[in-house]
């Protein structure tokens, strides 16, 4: 009779789960590289995976890397970033106080930049204090993009008004009109606007934030995995 040995079986490595593993190490590192680099009153930019952000890229006249920016906060070596983008359902469409990791989630960013004014220490505390009235006012997202009021705000529009406070209009933004109209099929569908709401009207791309001689694009980083 005989004996039929028995070999113990041979572990197969997971290899999806291995490059998801190689995936949230290069990306936890490229992140711990950014937080050395981020002080109070950065701008921090971000491109989303999404199709809105790819529009709004597109609406950009000279770098159409971003779609979205906010203002970082830090306090007690936690970092924050100041920033209202819309919701349709009118739940999330407050200027928020988000934590990084949130804000640049690498399974919603292809990537994100820093970029940095020349504020002095005064000019960034006036320029936090605005932020942080907004984000307690519950000021919410501005979905007819108008400059004229400030009741309701978008991203560029609350950094563009925050830096002229802070600043005594020593920073301008500059703004640039909403005259393609190619784009306004698309921007009358996803903003529920009539097109006489929007034609024409004077708006801050996000672009604009950075392409500043008051502003430096410190350094930009892309995610592993898209």
């Amino acid at each position: 009779m005989l004996a039929l040995a028995c070999e113990e079986p041979v572990a197969v490595p997971d290899s999806a789960a291995s490059e998801k593993r190689r995936i949230q190490s290069a990306n936890d590192s490229i992140m711990q590289e950014a937080r050395q680099i981020i002080q109070t009153g950065d701008l921090l930019l971000r491109t989303g995976t999404d199709f809105s952000s790819d529009q709004v890229k597109d609406l950009c006249k000279v770098d159409k890397t971003f779609s979205h920016g906010g203002i970082a906060a830090i306090e007690n070596d936690i970092i924050y970033v100041y920033h209202v983008e819309p919701d349709y359902y009118y739940v999330r469409d407050k200027v928020r106080k988000e934590l990084l990791d949130s804000f640049w989630n690498p399974a919603n960013n292809y990537g994100f930049g820093i970029a940095r004014y020349n504020l002095s220490a005064g000019e960034t505390s006036t320029f936090i204090s605005y932020l942080e009235e907004q984000y307690r006012k519950k000021i919410p997202f501005d979905m007819k993009f108008n400059l004229e009021t400030d009741d309701q705000l978008y991203c560029s529009e609350m950094i563009k008004k925050g830096l002229a406070r802070s600043t005594q209009h020593r920073i301008t933004i500059a703004t640039d009109s909403l005259n393609d109209r190619s784009k306004y099929r698309l921007i009358k569908r996803y903003f529920k606007l009539e097109e006489k709401q929007f034609a024409n009207r004077e708006v801050v791309m996000v672009d604009r934030l950075f392409v500043n001689p008051h502003c430096s694009l410190i350094k930009k980083y892309l995610f592993t995995g898209h």
